[in-house]
């Protein structure tokens, strides 16, 4: 090859590179995090006073947006309202694999200091209904309906038991099987905690504001598929800022 022509190649080379390196990029390229991410709510984009449309509530008060938060409350002004004071949200979407669950929660109020906050996970029909078409059977929200389905609950609630701390727990369900317990931190009225729930493979965690409080192993074949749930009882809750990621 002549150099006439090596010449021309080079600078053919050179002004190719210029112009991709000054083209408009677009959209930055995707991350492993964006990647990884599955589902994100922050309720943002709906007005106060509205249900979102990709969940549903069974029992309680009322459930809706307020403050671009999700707001349950599960905890009557009437006394003895046995129809209101447990409360069960469920997400539409399934999910299934290793994940991490992510939110913040803040108790607004809870009548008899129970300060409530509880979170279903990969939660299903055992046999294979789509939980939605059921939902009428679990209309008042009564918690030992949930402890006939599949799936896990976590719970952190306080223990009214003259301890200081909160009490963490992991069951299995269907049998309402507790794997692990702990006593731990407080759960307050009027602080927000940010809690990750994760799974991978049969090690399940709990961590809030970034340090894990509870792990707990399940010995028997896993959970790997289903809803998202959000629980409490006798408790006026908000929720937000949900990102559920997919754990390599």
């Amino acid at each position: 090859m002549s150099r006439i022509m090596v010449s021309v190649l080079l600078l053919s080379t050179l002004l190719g590179c210029s112009r991709a390196a000054d083209a408009p990029s677009g959209e930055a390229p995707a991350t492993k995090a964006d990647k990884n991410l599955l589902y994100a709510e922050n309720f943002d984009h709906y007005p106060d006073g509205a249900m979102p449309e990709d969940w549903w509530a069974e029992g309680g008060v009322r459930v809706w947006v307020e403050n671009k938060r999700l707001r349950t409350d599960a905890d009557p002004d009437e006394p003895g309202r046995v129809p209101g004071i447990g409360l069960t949200v469920f997400n539409r979407q399934v999910f299934s694999g290793d994940l991490r669950v992510e939110f913040d929660v803040h108790v607004i109020s809870s009548s008899i200091n129970a300060n409530n906050m509880n979170f279903l996970l990969f939660t299903s029909d055992p046999e294979g209904r789509p939980l939605e078409e059921t939902r009428e059977t679990r209309k008042d929200g009564t918690y030992s309906l949930y402890h006939n389905l599949n799936g896990y609950i976590f719970t952190f609630v306080n223990e009214r038991n003259d301890r200081p701390e909160a009490r963490f727990r992991f069951r299995r369900c269907p049998g309402f099987e507790l794997l692990s317990e702990t006593f731990a931190l407080e759960a307050r009225v009027g602080s927000t905690y940010h809690i990750a729930i994760s799974r991978k493979g049969n090690r399940l965690a709990i961590a809030v504001d970034g340090k894990e409080i509870l792990s707990a192993i399940d010995e028997a074949e896993p959970w790997r598929e289903g809803l998202i749930g959000l629980r409490t009882f006798r408790s006026d809750l908000w929720w937000d800022n949900f990102k559920i990621t997919r754990l390599d």
